[in-house]
């Protein structure tokens, strides 16, 4: 596994995070987007920041890993995508006049499953070669 990738996405989602969580703060309220709405907003934009930060720190110490995570690297990747963008969407589509919740609902916690599932699969990787 390249860790540019994981460098990048972390890049990525931190420069997004900053943007939406501005957003969120300071414009969701203007038009009209309920409170509850806005903390959703919100979580979204912390998991992208949690993300991107550990991206960057894996990118950091992943010459120090005896195996591949170009596995890991993509569920983590997915899942964020899956899981802080159907948030965005299920804020945002309605005030855009779209109405698709019933479609997008569902995939925050497909995405978080497989963030879940992408961090976990790294630790257990990890603790299979962890020598004390």
């Amino acid at each position: 596994m390249n860790d540019k990738k994981f460098i990048l996405i972390g890049l990525i989602f931190i420069v997004l995070g900053i943007i939406l969580g501005a957003m969120g703060a300071h414009y969701l309220e203007t038009i009209g987007v309920e409170k509850d709405q806005i903390n959703s907003f919100a979580t979204g934009t912390s998991y992208l920041l949690y993300n991107g930060i550990g991206a960057l720190a894996i990118a950091g110490i992943a010459h120090k890993f005896d195996f591949e995570i170009g596995f890991q690297y993509k569920a983590i990747l997915i899942g964020t995508i899956l899981f802080s963008g159907s948030i965005f969407a299920l804020v945002l589509f309605p005030v855009a006049g779209l109405e698709i919740n019933k479609f997008i609902g569902p995939i925050t916690p497909i995405g978080g499953l497989i963030l879940i599932f992408g961090w976990l699969t790294l630790l257990i990787k990890y603790l299979r070669t962890y020598k004390s």
